[in-house]
């Protein structure tokens, strides 16, 4: 199904449940969500009740047969417009969104997969991996690693699926995490034919292509990077508000 750049998706709020201290899985049920197309990884934009304003929200999961879409929505202490209505939200609010987009997803061709992010980074990527599990009936050669404040900020994954590692940065940083990137620096990865997928800070990310690229030898169109936030970029990837 095709949109107009921006058009406008009603939904309805149909469940809230907290995942972790900072995150929160909201359910949404609209007329329009059993005719999306959307791809593993994909994310939409919510125009915000009170005041308009636009932030960006990963997918987990689409199910058309009952009219839901499930996002994961990272609460972060700096607060904002986001993490208010995050925090506040109930069951049967109403919620205006925009379809579907996808900037980073599985591709198929590759031998291994490598999924690094952070918490936020975790949604889409987390997605990705168990659409791929699926396709190949638990065949496929996955690698990754995520990072998180503590133990309890795990992103939880799909029941069943053997877990990927997680790291913990405490109190240091999320921004340029020196925590992740050093626990992919120690990943034992497969030499040639993986591809990349890196989602969280926008700095990190940074770091992690960098590394990919000047200490192992990969191919920048093998990396595939999906910023997910930066500090101080309220609405960051959201584009101007009208």
């Amino acid at each position: 199904m095709t949109y107009p750049r921006r058009a406008s998706m009603p939904t309805r709020v149909r469940s809230v449940r907290d995942l972790t201290p900072h995150m929160r899985e909201i359910e949404l049920v609209g007329p329009d969500v059993p005719r999306l197309r959307l791809r593993p990884g994909a994310h939409l934009v919510a125009r915000l009740p009170d005041g308009g304003a636009r932030r960006v929200y990963s997918i987990w999961r689409h199910d058309p047969r009952s009219s839901l879409l499930v996002l994961r929505v990272a609460l972060h202490d700096a607060g904002g417009p986001g993490c208010t209505w995050a925090r506040t939200v109930a069951p049967d609010d109403r919620l205006t969104v925009e379809p579907p987009r996808t900037k980073i997803t599985v591709d198929a061709s590759a031998t291994f997969p490598l999924f690094v992010g952070d918490e936020t980074g975790a949604v889409p990527l987390l997605a990705m991996r168990a659409a791929l599990h699926r396709a190949t009936g638990g065949a496929a050669d996955i690698h990754g690693v995520f990072e998180a404040a503590g133990p309890a900020d795990e992103v939880p994954d799909v029941d069943g699926l053997p877990p990927l590692p997680w790291v913990h940065r405490g109190s240091t940083p999320a921004v340029a995490s020196r925590v992740l990137l050093r626990a992919v620096q120690g990943l034992d990865l497969p030499p040639t034919g993986g591809a990349a997928y890196l989602a969280g800070e926008s700095d990190t990310c940074r770091l992690l292509q960098r590394h990919l690229v000047e200490q192992r030898g990969w191919n920048r169109h093998a990396i595939r990077v999906q910023p997910q936030w930066a500090p101080n970029r309220p609405g960051f990837g959201a584009g101007r508000d009208d």
